[in-house]
């Protein structure tokens, strides 16, 4: 398996989280959360299995801090990858 789509994909997770942490307004971020689900759906799954629990934590994170800034539909989009990854939602 080449990384190097592990690595883009963990970090544009990563960054979203970092962006919305203690945001009081933020952008649209359609184009974001669906290079997010694009990616994580071309990932093998071996790979999503072995990134679950971290995966899942990251989300968690991203949508407490984004909680009061966050669009419904954003929401509902990272609630949706939570389920895929088997997160709580």
């Amino acid at each position: 398996m080449e990384y190097n789509a592990l690595f883009k994909f963990a970090a544009k997770a990563g960054s979203l989280e970092g962006h919305l942490y203690n945001r009081q307004k933020v952008e649209p971020l359609d184009n974001w959360v669906g290079n997010l689900e694009t990616m994580y759906a071309s990932l093998p799954d071996e790979v999503k299995q072995d990134i679950g629990n971290e995966l899942a934590a990251v989300l968690t994170r991203t949508l407490d801090y984004g909680d009061k800034v966050l669009e419904e539909g954003i929401k509902g989009r990272l609630n949706a990858l939570l389920r895929q990854v088997g997160g709580a939602s």
